[in-house]
């Protein structure tokens, strides 16, 4: 399917051509720099919000280290790092807030510090996890030993009990193998509590990945022209996003009070559909790679073929690896282990806490509260209900059909309902 791929960016840039065209001819000029004006405003201010966010991030270091030195102690380590968590995110949106940034601003801000959120939470929270380990690691062996010790013991007759014990004892052997696999890094074998370090924490903030791992697979080389082309494609695809915003996308929001409703939603699916393959470029093909060959980080498995899904929970799981191996790993299956929660409650969980974080993005990008976006995040519940249905999830084509309408039709909706609420209430 290469030639196909190649197509559509040749189709794209033939229609960024040809507006550039119809645009010089209608103004003189080929483009309209109102909205890079809009991106560039308060700049500075920006960037330097940004790495006030980013080295706040390092706080967590020292929280682990305290629950190392056993200053902190293990069973408030949680109820500490909540704490934290909890009054930093608040502290960063709310400074977004009143920051008062432009739309682009605040939407790009906010996304990350979600991301950094991830990051603290995932670092804390598996570090946490490693010290109770280590501390149940001697546990385990003294449990080991003394149904060894029934098990060859003269006095055990009872072939039923006998039989009972080699399986606890083979279950406890189990989960002493996987905690003492988790306390070693997959690369040189690095030992937990070794890997406590600033630079270990530096590396990790760096990597393209939300999930905090002892040591991350690793490449051998660093390959100057695959980074530059992953730069170029970055700025590149970028530009033609702007652009497509600027000339397709806003034009019919601002007058999307004035025409008709349907009329708004037809004219904006296909920019909509194009922005939104062109920001998953950006993000998963090009910004994702580039840190991974900086890092010299091997696993580049951003995502899958989302495009051939034929349900929402499928297309959940692989567009966005990074975030989907985050909520799996401490929202899904933490509340299943932790807080014994049904797995399909468990899931419902994740999905409503996922909307929710969607909609504040939009919340903070428009500075009103309107949930259309969590509506319609949660609307895919029942879509996906229906996906399972035997006529249904017996034809792929037929799922894949009705995913894609889903996506054609969401983006611009949501486009349309949000721009109508921003220019009949300014």
């Amino acid at each position: 399917m290469r030639g196909f791929y190649v197509l559509f960016w040749w189709a794209l840039a033939w229609s960024a051509i040809s507006t550039a065209y119809e645009t010089f001819m209608a103004t003189g000029s080929i483009f309209k720099w109102s909205l890079f004006m809009q991106m560039s405003d308060r700049g500075k201010e920006l960037v330097v919000s940004d790495a006030a966010m980013i080295l706040s991030c390092f706080v967590v270091v020292p929280l682990v280290k305290l629950v190392q030195y056993k200053v902190i102690p293990l069973k408030v380590a949680w109820i500490v790092n909540s704490v934290w968590l909890a009054v930093w995110f608040v502290t960063v949106v709310s400074w977004a807030y009143v920051a008062d940034w432009k739309w682009t601003q605040s939407g790009s801000f906010v996304i990350h510090c979600i991301a950094m959120l991830m990051k603290q939470a995932s670092y804390l929270m598996s570090n946490v996890d490693n010290f109770w380990k280590v501390k149940e690691i001697p546990i385990l062996k003294r449990e080991i030993e003394l149904l060894s010790a029934e098990i060859t013991s003269p006095s055990v007759d009872d072939p039923t009990k006998a039989e009972d014990t080699k399986k606890a004892l083979t279950a406890i052997e189990t989960e002493l193998a996987i905690f003492e696999g988790d306390l070693k890094g997959r690369v040189t074998g690095l030992e937990f509590p070794k890997n406590l370090t600033l630079f270990n924490f530096i590396d990790y903030m760096a990597i393209p990945c939300l999930v905090y791992e002892i040591e991350y697979p690793r490449t051998t080389t660093f390959r100057p022209f695959y980074f530059l082309m992953k730069v170029a494609g970055t700025l590149g695809t970028f530009f033609l996003l702007v652009f497509i915003v600027q000339h397709q996308i806003i034009p019919v929001l601002e007058i999307s009070t004035e025409i008709n409703f349907v009329t708004s939603i037809m004219r904006l699916i296909g920019p909509f559909m194009l922005c939104f393959l062109l920001v998953f470029f950006i993000i998963f093909e090009f910004i994702c790679n580039a840190f991974a060959e900086l890092t010299f980080f091997a696993d580049r498995e951003f995502y899958e073929d989302w495009w051939n899904s034929t349900t929402f929970d499928e297309y959940a799981r692989r567009w966005n690896k990074p975030v989907h191996e985050f909520l799996l790993r401490h929202v899904y299956l933490e509340n299943i282990t932790t807080n014994k929660i049904p797995r399909y409650y468990s899931s419902l969980l994740t999905f409503f806490i996922s909307s929710l974080f969607h909609e504040l993005v939009m919340a903070m990008t428009g500075k009103r509260l309107r949930p259309w976006l969590f509506l319609l995040q949660m609307f895919q519940i029942p879509l996906i209900w229906m996906a399972s249905l035997p006529f249904i999830k017996s034809n792929r084509t037929l799922g894949n059909v009705i995913f894609w309408g889903g996506m054609f039709l969401g983006p611009p909706l949501l486009g349309a309902c949000y721009a109508r609420e921003h220019y009949l209430r300014p």
